[in-house]
């Protein structure tokens, strides 16, 4: 066994320690070998008189969690001579240990989006059981061995916490007291670390969307650039930092989900249970957005983006044999016999440019008028499969003029569901004029059809070049917080006059933004404004 600066047994509870695979402040892990079976374990030893004897809390939250996916198991624990030790599974490197080798500025996008997706899940299978984890951290991210190498295990619960009362089953109580603080300097929650909160489960969730958001920062978050503080005076200083810090600067650059993900975190109360399926989901879609494979399986070192998302391979042509003679006379037969003269068709010909002219004296004899001739298995909206595509300017000024004239909810609601089917099938996702035309229109017809409505929209301001570069991050920021509560208000709209309301708002939202782009609350509220109009018809 490798020297240390502690004098360690060589077995431990029948495992005979190996190579030290890392140590710490409180200890160090070796890798241990069952001297009866051959298995392979990790043994972490710590001295039963440390400071902080994290073994002794670790091994008490080990009954409740483990089983679940992506969380080891306790083999053994308990106290020999002078250490207090715990055997666990064998697991791969840290995600930290992982990233630092790579030598990258910033993890992929497909790697981080996996990273999401499972420790949100880790997350959701220890809250369900009533656990904080308290110290999420790249460091407590560890893949597995073998055939598991695609899987991220949770560890360390020496600073976990039972957040569900186990003796009355109930939430423990906020608390405004002084406390000391526990977790890490870089990931910790600004309510628990620099507020000096109660942790809840939206703290563990908060520490993932920051560790997320600083993968994927050249250079990673500020605050962690300087090191450890080994002051008061740093550690006060990063708390500094790391609180006036804002969420729209976090994420510049980002998608925006990682943007929404902060803020929802930061939203949430201090009992409420985060929707871990919603966020899995969102980071799954953003994945396929951008062309990945949507499986959560974190693979590493990462895949070339060819074979990632491998470009479409056309096949070569197929050779077809020389035509003979008795081919080539037939083909000129068909030609010779094709008929190229006028054709009836079912439209008005005259109002064709290239079509045949008919003489103007013949015009004249007829005081019939041609009718066009509709041919249709569905509705007189819906487009074939045949047929060519509305651009999107033409279509919603259609929509525009058929809100105009629709006069009861269930109707409305169908509109608003094209509306957002046209916002959604074309590439742009900027409002354009004609869209608030549209909302203008479905505005008056929520309040009063009867009165003249002056439109929501008409240019830009002229602001000054250091005002306009400096608004996007104020109207963001400021656009967000209000759609999110749109989306959450339309579901309790009491009547026509309070969606209309609405309408305007999120109008008016939407102008001020420096984008005028159509987000993922905007369209939940959409949707939301929809079934609204329906449950009120």
């Amino acid at each position: 066994m490798p020297e240390t600066q502690h004098d360690y047994p060589d077995v431990v509870a029948n495992y005979l320690l190996q190579e030290c695979l890392g140590s710490g402040f409180s200890g160090s892990i070796f890798r241990g070998v069952n001297v009866y079976n051959g298995q392979q374990a990790a043994v972490k030893l710590q001295p039963v008189d440390v400071d902080c004897p994290t073994n002794m809390f670790e091994r008490n939250f080990y009954p409740a969690i483990q089983g679940g996916m992506g969380i080891p198991s306790l083999h053994a624990c308990g106290v020999q001579g002078k250490y207090d030790y715990l055997v666990i599974d064998l697991l791969g490197p840290s995600l930290d240990s992982l990233f630092r080798k790579s030598g990258k500025d910033i993890m992929d996008l497909r790697s981080v989006c996996c990273i999401a997706m499972q420790v949100i899940s880790r997350l959701e299978h220890m809250h369900g059981k009533g656990v904080l984890h308290r110290d999420i951290q790249l460091g407590n991210c560890v893949v597995g061995l073998g055939s598991n190498k695609w899987l991220i295990y949770m560890i360390d619960f020496g600073f976990s916490k039972f957040f569900i009362d186990q003796t009355t089953r109930r939430h423990i109580p906020d608390s405004k007291e002084p406390r000391d603080f526990i977790g890490n300097y870089w990931f910790t929650s600004v309510g628990v670390h620099c507020k000096g909160k109660v942790p809840s489960r939206r703290d563990d969730m908060e520490a993932v969307a920051l560790m997320l958001i600083h993968l994927l920062t050249p250079g990673g978050l500020s605050w962690t650039r300087n090191g450890v503080p080994r002051t008061d005076a740093e550690h006060d200083r990063l708390i500094r930092e790391k609180r006036k810090a804002r969420p729209e600067d976090l994420c510049r650059g980002l998608p925006a989900e990682f943007e929404e993900f902060l803020r929802y975190c930061r939203r949430l109360k201090f009992e409420a249970c985060p929707d871990y399926n919603y966020w899995v989901n969102e980071f799954r879609e953003l994945l396929g957005e951008n062309g990945y494979p949507t499986s959560s399986r974190f693979v590493w070192p990462p895949l070339d983006p060819k074979v990632c998302c491998p470009a479409v391979r056309t096949m070569p042509p197929a050779r077809r044999p020389p035509a003979n003679d008795t081919d080539m006379v037939g083909i000129l037969n068909e030609l010779a016999n094709l008929q190229i003269g006028e054709r009836p068709v079912l439209a008005n010909r005259n109002a064709m440019v290239n079509g045949v002219r008919v003489n103007a004296a013949e015009g004249k004899k007829s005081n019939t008028t041609e009718t066009t001739i509709v041919l249709s298995s569905g509705d007189e909206n819906t487009q074939g499969k045949g047929s060519a595509q509305l651009p999107k300017a033409a279509h919603l000024a259609k929509l525009r003029r058929t809100v105009s004239q629709v006069t009861n909810n269930e109707a409305l609601a169908e509109v608003v569901d094209e509306f957002v089917q046209v916002l959604q099938t074309h590439r742009s996702r900027t409002l354009t004029k004609e869209a608030f035309a549209f909302l203008d229109a479905l505005y008056k017809q929520l309040a009063d059809p009867s009165v003249y409505v002056r439109p929501m929209r008409t240019s830009l301001p002229r602001d000054s070049a250091e005002a306009r570069e400096n608004a996007p991050v104020q109207r963001r920021y400021a656009k967000q917080n209000k759609l999110w509560l749109l989306r959450r208000d339309v579901a309790r709209a009491r009547n026509n006059q309070a969606i209309a309301q609405m309408v305007v708002e999120f109008g008016a939202t939407i102008n001020k933004s420096s984008g005028r782009t159509i987000t993922k609350d905007a369209f939940a509220f959409l949707d939301g404004l929809s079934e609204r109009l329906r449950t009120l018809a």
